[in-house]
Order: structure tokens, then sequence, then C-alpha cells
């Protein structure tokens, strides 16, 4: 790592210090941070300056106790119906994983809402009712109220996708881009130890299930104490809101791509950055590919999310997404279909 990383993610670290107590913690999520930077090309326009003060300042929200509450109970009334399967594949997975990660999905939601309240005074309503899949693939947002003006429907259908800090890609099921107009990635800050931590601080382990150990015979005060010491606390989460991106606004179905070949024995290509709607036959007609594979046989990486592409993806990298004052009221605006808030 060179002298000016360091720096660069000693800075990052200092305003994530404001909130989170270990510092352990607090070097991870700054490592991540500058991570899902560089390998999205946010710096490849800008320098560390003006990504730092204009981009990741400006748009990070913090996320509090009550709106991981939140996000835990929408979380928890979708699980039972969503199938336990990821897309495009055929790992089966727990129902408590469903719960989590059901659960981050809405905290990039609310940490979206928290933004545009705080910056521009504009509320927005996401939706979590029951429903088919296909129901919910248009948009995530179901009503803006402007400081002027009472709720109106969106005039443009935005879909909100949420990865961790170290995330690149804002992912979507190729059949959401038939559905929505606008995309946003949101980038959350959450570690493995949130949730148990999450279950500390409602004193869910020592006045439920500490004393049920204790009856059973399977846990003694002083390792109840013991344990209690040793698991993390629960810290605000930050969610960096990273940008978002107009599907009209785009050269479908391969807006950009970066690829390379890799492997010495095996030779396959891998996606490093792209926008656009990613399948194999979208890519195997896209001149960058056919340059690498003109006999169309290697197997396609996108990396790091996707061993080998099979479905179909609608994918931008990080740095290809709009942000700043100027974009955002731009899209409050266009969400309102009236002038936005200054």
């Amino acid at each position: 790592m060179s002298v000016d990383e360091s720096q660069y993610i000693s800075r990052i670290a200092e305003v994530l210090r404001s909130q989170i107590h270990d510092q352990n913690v607090v070097n991870s999520l700054a490592n991540q941070v500058y991570r899902g930077v560089t390998e999205g090309l946010e710096l490849e326009t800008l320098t560390f300056d003006e990504w730092f003060d204009n981009r990741f300042k400006y748009q990070l929200v913090w996320l509090t106790k009550d709106d991981y509450v939140k996000a835990l109970t929408n979380a928890l009334w979708l699980a039972p119906v969503f199938a336990g399967t990821d897309f495009g594949s055929s790992r089966q997975r727990d129902m408590a994983q469903v719960w989590t990660d059901t659960a981050r999905g809405f905290l990039g939601e609310i940490a979206l809402s928290r933004f545009l309240s705080d910056k521009f005074g504009a509320r927005v309503k996401t939706d979590f009712r029951r429903g088919e899949l296909e129901e919910f693939l248009p948009s995530d947002i179901t009503g803006i109220m402007l400081p002027d003006s009472g709720w109106i429907e969106p005039r443009l259908k935005l879909s909100i996708k949420t990865t961790k800090f170290n995330g690149r890609w804002l992912d979507a099921p190729g059949a959401q881009l038939e559905h929505s107009d606008v995309f946003v990635l949101v980038k959350i800050g959450i570690m493995r130890h949130h949730f148990l931590a999450f279950l500390k601080a409602i004193s869910f382990l020592k006045d439920k299930l500490f004393p049920s150990a204790a009856d059973l015979g399977v846990l003694n005060s002083e390792q109840a104490e013991q344990l209690w010491n040793e698991l993390p606390t629960f810290d605000p989460i930050p969610a960096y809101i990273a940008g978002y991106i107009k599907k009209d606004e785009l050269n479908l179905p391969i807006h950009m791509l970066n690829a390379k070949l890799r492997g010495r024995k095996t030779k396959r290509i891998v996606i490093s950055q792209g926008i656009g709607l990613f399948s194999k036959e979208s890519l195997r007609s896209n001149a960058v590919i056919q340059q690498l594979d003109p006999e169309g046989n290697l197997d396609i990486e996108i990396e790091p999310i996707i061993d080998s592409l099979t479905g179909q993806h609608f994918l931008a990298h990080s740095g290809g997404l709009k942000y700043g004052k100027h974009n955002w009221r731009r899209i409050i605006g266009m969400l309102s279909g009236r002038n936005a808030p200054q």
C-alpha cells in the first residue's frame, strides 16, 4: 500500500470514527470503502479530495438501532414468502440468512430516504407489502413529498440496490431493467457481528437466552458475564449513497465494458467494470469480448460477484453512477414532476 493510499484510508477512518467506537471495525470498514471506490472506478475522473468532500461525505448517512429494528421487522414480514435461493443459483439459503439479507436491502431504502430528507427535505414512502416478486420489481418508492406539497405518486419507477462497503457493482435481475427507470446503489457498512450486537443491545441475550441456558445447566453466571463482555456493542451503521443511473440515458445493451483474459492453463474472460444488460448473448456480440475470444468458447466472469455468467443481469460499476447535489435535485424533480427543492 502506498503512502497516499494509507493517508486516504486514514481520512475515511476519521469520518467513521465519529460514530463507531471499535477501532478494528473502523479500520476494516475504511479499507472496505477504499477498495470498493478504487475497484468501482469512482476515482477515475476525480481527485481523492473531490471524491471525499463531494461524494463520500456529502452522501453518507448514519443508521440507528431504531432503523435496524424497522429493517428487521419489514424483512421478517417478507422473508417467509421469499424463495430461499439466490437469483440464478440453486444455492439454498437458511431462512435466518434470508431475513438478515433482506433487512440489508431495507437498510438501503431507509438510508436513501434519510439522505433525501436531510439534504433536500424530500420524503419518500417505501413498500414492504407481501406479494409476488414481479409486483415489486418496478419501484421501491411508492410516494414522494416535497416541503411545499403533499404526497405525490412518483413519475419515475426507482429501484434501490444495496451492497456492502467494498461493493463495486449495482446488480439487478435482468428482468428488472424492463420495469424500472432509475437504479440507486447504496453501500452499507454493516459487519458480520451487527445482528449479534443488536441482540445484545435489546437485551435478548441477557434476558432471554442466558437465563434459558442457565436453567438447562449449560451456562453459569461467570460464563454469562464473560460472554456479555466479549460480545460487540451495537454502533450506528454508516451508509454511503453511491449514486444512481437512469436507464434511458444508456446505450444498451452494453453501454461500457472493461474486460481482460485471465488464467494460465484455463483461460477465462474477467469483466472488472461495465454498465449494461449482461448476458452471454449481449457480451458475445460486444467488440471487446470478440477481440478477447474470437471463437466464443471462454467462460465469462463478473469480478468478483459471478464466477460464470449464465443468466441475465443489469450491472453498473459505482464509478459510472451520477452523484452530487445537482444530480440528486434533478432526480427528485423527475420523481415528483415538479421543481426540486434547493
